[in-house]
C-alpha cells in the first residue's frame, strides 16, 4: 500500500519505556511502501530500559498537562527534523499519541494523526485548523481505560477538531489485526 499523494512520510511514535525500533514491526504489518521514520523519545526512561517523551514517575491527572507542555519543544524538533510536519502522518502508540495530539493542539501541522491506545492530557485550546485524527482504542485497556479515549474525543471536538473514535471490543493496551486494518483505512482517508 502506498501513501496518498499529500503524505510524504509516516512517523511512528513509541510509548513510554519503548523505542522507535519497537514500532518497526507495526510498519511491517501495515505493508506500507514509502518514507517511514521511527525516532526514539529524547529522554532515557527513568523507570527502566527504553526511552520516553516525558516522565511518568509520579504522574497525576493534575501534573500531566505540564509535563506534556514541557516535552513539546523537543518533540516538535524531532518531527520537524524529518521534513515538513504538514506532509507527515503521525502514528503514535500510548505516550507517542499523547505527544502527537498535543503538538497538533499547539499548532504544529500534520497530514494526520493516528492515536493508538492514547489520550489527551486534558482539554486543549480551540483551533480553526486540525488534521484528521483517528483514535483507535481497546475496550479492555487497563493502562488508558476507554473512558479517557472518550473524554479525549470530546475535548478535541470542543476544540474544533473532528476526531474519529473507534473502540475494539476486548482489546487491551495493544494493537491487533482489527487495529491494523483501521490504521490502513485512516492513512488512506487522511
Amino acid at each position: 500500500m502506498t501513501f496518498p499523494d499529500h503524505i510524504k512520510r509516516i512517523i511512528f511514535l513509541h510509548g513510554v519505556g519503548s523505542s522507535g525500533a519497537a514500532m518497526e514491526p507495526l510498519a511491517d504489518q501495515l505493508g506500507l511502501a514509502g518514507d517511514m521514520h521511527f525516532p526514539d523519545g529524547p529522554q532515557a526512561f527513568d523507570m527502566g530500559p527504553g526511552r520516553q517523551w516525558f516522565s511518568v514517575r509520579g504522574v497525576t491527572e493534575a501534573n500531566r498537562p505540564a509535563r506534556v507542555e514541557e516535552a513539546l519543544p523537543a518533540f516538535i524538533r524531532i518531527v520537524e527534523g524529518f521534513g515538513d510536519p504538514g506532509a507527515s502522518m503521525l502514528v503514535g502508540f500510548s505516550q507517542g499519541s499523547i505527544m502527537a495530539m498535543h503538538a497538533a493542539a499547539a499548532g504544529m501541522p500534520a497530514a494526520g494523526i493516528i492515536a493508538l491506545s492514547g489520550r489527551l492530557a486534558g482539554p486543549v485550546s480551540v483551533r480553526t485548523e486540525w488534521p484528521p485524527i483517528s483514535l483507535l482504542h481497546g475496550t479492555a485497556d487497563p493502562v488508558m481505560p476507554p473512558d479517557i479515549a472518550r473524554a479525549s474525543e470530546a475535548w478535541l471536538r470542543a476544540a474544533g477538531a473532528q476526531p474519529k473514535l473507534q473502540l475494539f471490543d476486548g482489546l487491551g493496551h495493544a494493537v491487533d489485526d482489527r487495529v491494523i486494518a483501521a490504521i490502513r483505512l485512516s492513512v488512506q482517508d487522511a
